[in-house]
């Protein structure tokens, strides 16, 4: 059978920075910018591309403090998000490496994804995929000597990020 190649459905896509792994209060943002496709054949996902900006949006909630007290000044920052690769372990759990940049800091993570195939309407296929991962603030110089806080809550050691992408057959 031949392969069949989605395309991402931007709609219905969206990613998400948690600070918290025991809190629910993510970062507001917006994906500014979003591609991507997913091929697959035999209804098994073969390989998936994304690529994403994703504007953190400043709503006067997020308070930084430097080690000396002071405050810095808030503003929008972009995340930068680039697929390198895609690893399929079994049926319903894969890994997609790719860079990441956050605060200027460029990093290659590895997330897990969760893939679901499916018929879509009118013969059409769809594909959902779901990615989750934990990533170190300090690899992305948001270290220990930084202060930073949503309502009061401190940011977390680890930076929890989660993604969730939905691509359709034309």
């Amino acid at each position: 059978m031949q392969a069949l190649s989605l395309e991402l459905n931007q709609n219905q896509s969206n990613f998400f920075i948690k600070v918290r792994k025991n809190i629910a209060s993510y970062l507001k943002n917006k994906i500014q910018h979003s591609s991507g496709f997913a091929v697959v054949r035999n209804d098994v996902v073969e390989n998936v591309s994304i690529q994403f900006d994703l504007v953190i949006e400043d709503d006067n909630r997020i308070k930084r403090i430097d080690a000396n007290g002071f405050m810095k000044r808030n503003k929008n920052e972009i995340v930068h998000f680039e697929t390198i690769s895609f690893q399929r372990v079994n049926d319903s759990i894969s890994f997609i490496k790719g860079k990441l940049t956050m605060n200027g800091v460029t990093k290659i993570v590895e997330l897990e994804a969760y893939v679901k195939t499916e018929e879509y309407k009118k013969g059409k296929s769809k594909v959902v995929f779901d990615i989750v991962g934990e990533i170190n603030k300090k690899d992305f110089g948001l270290g220990i000597d930084e202060r930073a806080s949503i309502n009061g809550v401190a940011f977390g050691k680890n930076i929890n990020i989660e993604g969730n992408f939905e691509f359709l057959s034309n």
